[in-house]
């Protein structure tokens, strides 16, 4: 056999290696769940909402509404400008999990975004029990943002921060309609 037969027919060898069709990657597996406030989260909430956060025994879904500038019954009331309305169904363990995950993850944030350019309109509110207080997170859907306000013994409100959210909607959404199935605005939502 010659020499330049043995190259073709190397050459005609190889052909079907190099022309085998690859394998088409699937998704990348999904990021485990974050357990911990990361450095920014714990530098953008502050310590105030994050232990309200992390202490939280009880998180209940409320729809919430504006109080159209009437005073709200004070059971009722967060802040004076918002009515919670009716409630939705506690978190279990998993969706407290998944909810603690999103708003500790500095990935859920635009922290740098300039919040005061939306008229905030909340649709929701995660109420979160710990201790004598509670926290209340009050999402716009309408705006892509979180707004966290801390409950004070006494009917006392405290601001903690309004952050866009809008790298978190769509798992905010998903949390939102498993814990207001019977509403049908939240059922609606994209």
């Amino acid at each position: 056999m010659s020499r330049r037969s043995s190259w073709l027919l190397c050459v005609l060898l190889a052909v079907p290696v190099f022309a085998a069709p690859k394998k088409k990657k699937g998704p990348p597996p999904p990021r485990p769940p974050v357990t911990a406030p990361t450095e920014k989260v714990t530098e953008a909430l502050g310590d105030n909402v994050l232990g309200s956060l992390g202490g939280a025994s009880k998180v209940q879904v409320f729809r919430v509404s504006d109080s159209g500038g009437l005073r709200p019954d004070p059971s009722k009331a967060i802040l004076s400008e918002f009515v919670r309305g009716n409630a939705g169904k506690e978190l279990d363990p998993k969706q407290l999990e998944g909810l603690r995950s999103v708003l500790y993850d500095d990935k859920s944030y635009r922290l740098e975004q300039d919040v005061a350019k939306c008229n905030f309109v909340p649709h929701l509110s995660f109420q979160m029990q710990s201790g004598i207080g509670t926290l209340e997170a009050l999402v716009s859907f309408s705006c892509n943002q979180v707004f966290f306000v801390l409950g004070k013994p006494g009917g006392r409100w405290v601001p903690g921060g309004r952050f866009d959210v809008r790298p978190a909607r769509k798992k905010l959404v998903e949390l939102a309609k498993a814990t207001l199935p019977q509403d049908a605005e939240t059922q609606n939502l994209k």
